[in-house]
């Protein structure tokens, strides 16, 4: 039911016609309608035509046939594009889909390509989180830094190719006078689509052991201080950045000069982190990206990503932040350690404390969770 010009029409005038089905997959009757405007030659206008009606038919629509009414042949040059079949509009990931929506999902490095021109394209990066730190003694060790978050749109060209790199999480740093070695933990790697656009890691926990410290490094989020022979100490920064899309990082948390309290926590996407409290809360911003992928980490019906790891010393441990941030631990068993960063949250890892004074004892914060590469496009 759409009014087009016909085979006598002046050539280089052509008439626009759409028609539109909904839920044409669905076991019910299908309500569509269609608008048109053509127009013959300058003598002959047919002007604007609006239709809509009710398909009275439960089966599902599997194709559509296109023809004239008075049975002649269209016109050469015409064209007719189909949409809403046709399935995914990219490679690569694992491809998921709701209502509006078709992702691609990255667990791990891969490759994405786009099969046409897609606008409005939109990516979500989560680094990968750092590792926390661990300690012996009168000492409180830092928790991991959450992965830098970063998201972008931006429009796709038809054949346009991507390396996606997802980042791995920093491992646990070590805080041992016993073994004569100490280690901040690591800091994540980053996360990108390309060269360009990129999530940067989180930075690691601070360690503590005979008297001497290791630095905490900045990074997505920053990781937490240690109170290690009584000196107050910064946590890391953030450097995630916003300049060419939006970026979320927190800095770690502090610790202040005393042996009898933890260190810092890691900071999150959501918030910094504190000074002997859990870590900084992650963000749920994607929550509609996260269903429909089955990521991130579900808390009181909804979905976070990116939290920063819990501290740890004398007193005890804390939680990690909500989206994948590991738990302190805080123990005098030997070679027990903290709990990692959720995989492929971006999560920081946890930091360790452990009073074991025997030989062997190497008390290391848990590592940070890997991150994530998601890509969407309107179905």
């Amino acid at each position: 039911i759409v009014y087009m010009t016909g085979n006598t029409a002046t050539s280089n005038t052509f008439g626009n016609g759409y028609i539109y089905f909904t839920n044409y997959t669905s076991s019910a009757n299908k309500s569509y309608s269609s608008d048109s405007v053509a127009e013959n030659n300058n003598n002959t206008n047919y002007d604007l035509f609006m239709f809509s009606g009710l398909r009275s038919n439960t089966a599902a629509i599997t194709s559509i046939s296109l023809y004239p009414y008075d049975s002649s042949t269209i016109m050469q040059y015409s064209t007719a594009t189909l949409y809403g079949i046709g399935g995914a509009r990219a490679s690569g990931g694992t491809i998921t889909a709701d209502s509006r929506y078709t992702y691609h999902t990255f667990t791990s490095s891969g490759t994405f390509q786009a099969l046409e021109k897609i606008n409005g394209a939109e990516i979500l990066l989560v680094a990968g989180g750092g590792g926390g730190g661990g300690s012996y003694g009168n000492a409180g060790a830092g928790g991991g830094g959450a992965g830098g978050v970063y998201f972008n749109s931006r429009t796709l060209n038809s054949g346009q190719y991507f390396s996606v790199t997802v980042g791995s999480g920093g491992t646990g740093g070590l805080g041992d006078g016993y073994v004569g070695s100490l280690a901040s933990g690591n800091p994540g790697t980053n996360s990108s689509l390309g060269i360009e656009t990129y999530a940067i890691g989180g930075g690691g926990g601070r360690s503590w052991g005979g008297d001497v410290s290791s630095g905490s490094s900045s990074g997505g989020s920053g990781g937490g201080a240690t109170n290690g022979g009584g000196q107050s100490q910064t946590g890391g920064s953030s450097t995630q950045s916003s300049s060419y899309g939006i970026g979320y990082g927190n800095a770690g948390g502090n610790a202040t000069a005393s042996n009898a309290v933890k260190g810092g926590s890691g900071g999150g996407a959501g918030a910094a982190g504190t000074n002997g409290g859990d870590g900084g809360i992650g963000i749920s911003t994607y929550y509609d990206w996260h269903a429909a992928t089955s990521t991130g980490v579900s808390v009181s019906g909804s979905y976070y990503i990116a939290g920063g790891g819990g501290t740890a010393g004398t007193p005890g441990a804390n939680s990690g932040g909500s989206g994948g941030g590991g738990a302190g631990a805080s123990t005098t068993t030997k070679n027990v350690g903290a709990t990692s960063g959720t995989a492929n949250t971006g999560g920081g890892g946890g930091a360790l404390w452990n009073n074991y004074y025997g030989s062997g004892n190497t008390p290391t914060g848990g590592n940070g969770g890997s991150g994530l590469v998601i890509i969407r496009y309107p179905n």
